[in-house]
């Protein structure tokens, strides 16, 4: 070998080792990353092309400090970044499915440019773009002398479902779950708030539905904390799902029953909403829902569960009944201006979705129809496998980390316009006081201890254990999903969980198992 070649060979090892280092530092991955050595340092200030929004301007502040990185580390130039310039063509501050967060970052430091410029059609983007840029800086601040990242998701709904209809999750634990979203770029929190032991929201209409939720079954949120907590979300380029799960899955509606303003099938447990004959469901749900639709503003979607209803024929509730107060809430739901979406058995087991093709979306969970079946059904599908993504489950890394598309199909034609994407969940059944809060009989929840709200700061501890960081692997299934061996995929998340512990959001260490009960081996306190 020539001098020449050697140093040829030199600088193309140096460079792939420097692509996998900032490819391994961004998680989810990017869709495309070109970089080139040397380094450079960072100390560098953010600024915008245009006059910001309020919003961009908070997403600024959020992340000044991420650059400010004079800390005296050598770069291989003197050289550097002093400018991180965010070109957004819309400072529109609507967030909806078709917002387009798509971003891109260029940059090429020399002695007449030292500026970072971040493209974006919108301040979301913009968002994400940063969000990129300070996770490439994760190992020191230093970044390379030339940047390329486009970027965009394959699917743009990326949820994380939190069930606060059994086990109540504090206000706080919402919070720090957003800012993990975020850091995920995951975008939609699909808010589960009524279920077997509580309906979880303060209700004007039916005040008597949160009456009872004190001491020990104590937990609900106000008006106003359901409204900060869509502005929280809004800010990070988070919609919020608002799900009340019915005709199944009822009994949070069971303080309207002895005023017969909600009827049930009582006959046998679990008890189930009944559509009468006089109207008294059909009007209460009505109500309900749209004053929760009102209490979620702009929001698009609100789900209405339909899984796993119990018939009681002798009683009324007939699949046919069942079938019929869906069918009544669904066009309800698109009279308030909505799309109404449910669990895969509102169509495939039930068929109350019949007749709402091209209006509503059904959700996948089960290991029945799948995204591609629902969209040749003719509606607009989720995918929430459970296999995969109910994190309750205790599913594996590399489980968590699925190609959803099904079919390449799915991700590369038209169908991919009516596969809006898919969502991680966190279900509390498990932190019941008892099987499903009573509806049902059997053995005790293992979590059962850390159900009292007197046992909050235990039970969030093992809640954020046991999301994260597998959240932020589905994340990356939403994402832009690639295919990866264990070890890269375990070296990555690694990666992240670190990033977040050192973020001060609480995840499960590396190396480390995390249950409902112990972190690490070590359990958690439960108070007397």
């Amino acid at each position: 070998q020539t001098d020449s070649q050697q140093t040829m060979l030199t600088s193309v090892v140096v460079l792939l080792a420097t692509l996998a280092t900032a490819s391994a530092d961004v998680w989810p991955m990017p869709r495309s990353v070109a970089i080139s050595t040397p380094s450079v340092n960072v100390n560098a200030t953010i600024t915008a092309s245009t006059t910001p929004s309020n919003r961009l301007s908070q997403i600024m502040a959020r992340y000044a400090s991420s650059f400010l990185l004079d800390t005296g580390v050598e770069a291989d130039l003197d050289v550097g970044f002093d400018e991180i310039r965010l070109d957004v063509l819309s400072t529109d501050e609507s967030l909806t499915q078709a917002t387009d967060v798509s971003y891109n970052i260029t940059a090429a430091s020399s002695s007449s440019s030292s500026v970072v410029v971040i493209s974006s059609a919108t301040i979301y983007g913009a968002q994400y773009g940063l969000e990129t840029l300070k996770q490439m800086l994760s190992r020191g601040p230093t970044l390379p002398q030339s940047i390329d990242v486009i970027d965009s998701p394959t699917y743009n709904h990326r949820g994380f479902m939190v069930d606060t209809g059994r086990r109540f999750v504090p206000l706080q634990v919402i919070l720090d779950n957003l800012d993990a979203m975020a850091m995920t770029k995951l975008n939609v929190l699909h808010l589960h708030f009524a279920d077997w032991c509580r309906f979880a929201i303060e209700s004007e209409n039916f005040p008597q539905l949160t009456a009872a939720l004190t001491d020990e079954q104590g937990g609900f949120y106000t008006k106003d904390e359901i409204k900060q907590m869509i502005e929280y979300a809004n800010d990070r380029g988070i919609r919020v799902v608002p799900e009340l799960d019915l005709p199944g899955h009822s009994h949070w509606g069971l303080p309207l029953m002895d005023s017969g303003e909600l009827e049930y099938c009582t006959g046998s447990k679990p008890y189930s909403i009944l559509d009468d004959s006089g109207g008294h469901t059909e009007k209460t749900l009505k109500l309900l829902i749209s004053e929760m639709i009102e209490l979620f503003g702009a929001e698009e979607l609100f789900h209405i569960g339909a899984d796993e209803t119990t018939t009681l024929d002798d009683e009324g509730c007939t699949i046919d009944n069942i079938a019929g107060i869906e069918s009544k809430i669904f066009q309800h739901i698109l009279d308030e201006g909505k799309t109404p979406v449910g669990w895969e058995e509102v169509f495939y087991g039930s068929g109350g979705a019949e007749g709402f093709e091209g209006e509503a979306v059904i959700n996948a969970w089960n290991e029945g129809p799948r995204p591609s079946n629902i969209i040749a059904d003719g509606f607009d599908a989720l995918e929430s496998y459970s296999p995969a993504f109910y994190l309750n489950n205790k599913p594996t890394w590399t489980q968590v980390y699925k190609d959803i598309a099904q079919e390449s199909s799915l991700a590369t034609t038209d169908a991919a316009l009516q596969f809006r994407g898919g969502e991680v969940s966190m279900w509390t059944d498990n932190y019941c006081y008892s099987l499903q809060c009573g509806a049902y009989e059997g053995a005790t929840p293992v979590g059962a201890p850390l159900y009292p709200p007197s046992q909050d700061e235990a039970f969030s501890a093992s809640f954020q254990g046991m999301v994260w960081p597998k959240a932020a692997i589905a994340a990356g299934s939403f994402w832009n999903y690639q295919e990866l061996s264990e070890d890269d995929l375990t070296e990555r998340i690694s990666e992240f969980a670190e990033r977040l512990l050192a973020s001060k959001l609480d995840a499960c260490p590396n190396d480390c198992d995390c249950d409902e009960l112990s972190r690490c081996g070590k359990p958690y306190p439960i108070l007397e």
